[in-house]
């Protein structure tokens, strides 16, 4: 752009209505782009809503797409339908499906509808497979089944936390620190979400706007178990 224009355009910019409102959506567009990822956030339902869409179609035109089947379970899953995400892995497994990935999934299923046992049986056979399989999902999901089974003082749980000391994600800490404050296991909590913190600092900056969310949740966590 010249000199000229930009004689031109700036006074629009600063001086009107519209060209302060430009400069305000430019602003907050920059911010959320670099810092939040709202608006990408908003987006992630819509392109579920389409790839699951995409899966269903495959696997009516070949009801023995498993691949479709596992994917369909993990969308499920994590959309917040255990049950549906149940059917689907149930149907791939009787197909012969038998990777971690699935394990896990049908697992953490199985878990969030009450099947606790069956789903830590699931869990821990995924685990034996691939020891990072879903970078330490997996734990999250044994942890709610021991405390829904055992109660907020299962030794199991602090079996689990330990063996979450080799997983540094920010994430999987943070949600890990909010199971056990809700069981009322405070002192496990404040030890994740501290960690959670701290790790954060060390995530590549290319990687810590995903990573930023998860930082603001364990900080709340942190300011409510106090």
């Amino acid at each position: 752009m010249s000199m000229y224009s930009l004689f031109w355009v700036l006074p629009w910019l600063f001086g009107s209505r519209p060209g302060q409102l430009a400069l305000l959506v430019a602003a907050l567009w920059y911010l959320d782009n670099r810092y939040f990822g709202l608006l990408a956030a908003l987006w992630i339902p819509i392109r579920r809503f389409q790839q699951v869409s995409a899966l269903r179609q495959a696997v009516d035109v070949n009801p023995s797409d498993v691949r479709s089947m596992v994917e369909l379970g993990d969308h499920y899953l994590h959309g917040g339908r255990p049950q549906v995400a149940a059917e689907y892995l149930e149907r791939a497994f009787s197909r012969g499906e038998d990777g971690a990935r699935a394990l896990y999934l049908l697992g953490a299923a199985w878990v969030k509808l009450g099947r606790h046992e069956e789903g830590r049986a699931r869990l821990e056979a995924a685990l034996a497979k691939t020891p990072k399989v879903a970078f330490g999902e997996p734990y999250l999901y044994l942890m709610e089944g021991a405390f829904a089974t055992h109660g907020p003082q299962s030794p199991r749980v602090d079996e689990l936390v330990a063996e979450l000391d080799e997983f540094d994600s920010v994430e999987v800490l943070t949600r890990a620190g909010g199971i056990c404050g809700a069981a009322g296991r405070h002192d496990l909590a404040r030890r994740l979400l501290t960690e959670a913190v701290r790790n954060y600092g060390y995530v590549p900056k290319r990687m810590r706007r995903r990573e930023r969310r998860w930082l603001v949740r364990a900080r709340l966590y942190l300011l409510q178990i106090r």
